[in-house]
């Protein structure tokens, strides 16, 4: 709201009111703070915001997506989630298994990712070798997907040629820097 804190110069929607009657996707939201856990469990109950600086509440219709790659249960556990917020979420659980769990998806996802980086690089058609799906298909991605998508990208930055080869790709267990 205008003039609600200092520098406020204008009225201006939260990320609620720009879902309504949409979905907000909530990454890692384990690691809200207890204090933010309470506040978004009174609007996911009560469907009502209240703008910094206001008394009026506008109600808001916003489908909510959480997601997190921790231990969900152990956080409840330990008190770092909310167990009522928890149970307001946990509606439709989907678990999807981490990249090192799904090697049967890393040909793809590395020849997706060949494509959009290559595309975005404006190379043209770059093609991946044999021997550069065996190495990613080898190793065992500790990390996520993004770690695969990072290692592709990488690996274009600096291609000369045509086809991206095994030597081209910096696996996280090479790379000095990290």
């Amino acid at each position: 709201t205008k003039g609600a804190y200092t520098g406020a110069t204008e009225t201006k929607a939260g990320w609620f009111e720009i879902a309504d009657k949409g979905t907000l996707f909530l990454d890692e939201i384990v690691e809200m703070d207890h204090s933010l856990q309470t506040k978004f469990l009174r609007v996911l109950e009560e469907k009502k915001v209240t703008r910094v600086g206001s008394t009026k509440e506008v109600e808001v219709d916003v489908r909510i997506i959480a997601a997190t790659n921790q231990d969900v249960d152990k956080m409840v556990e330990d008190g770092k989630l909310r167990i009522d917020l928890y149970h307001r979420l946990n509606i439709f659980h989907i678990h999807i298994p981490p990249l090192r769990e799904r090697g049967g998806d890393i040909r793809l996802l590395s020849e997706y990712f060949v494509k959009k980086f290559a595309r975005e690089m404006k190379k043209g058609e770059i093609d991946i070798s044999p021997g550069a799906l065996k190495k990613l298909e080898k190793y065992k991605w500790p990390g996520n997907v993004r770690e695969l998508q990072n290692a592709i990208e990488r690996g274009l930055i600096t291609l000369k040629g045509r086809i991206l080869e095994a030597g081209d790709i910096i696996l996280p267990e090479e790379d000095p820097y990290i």
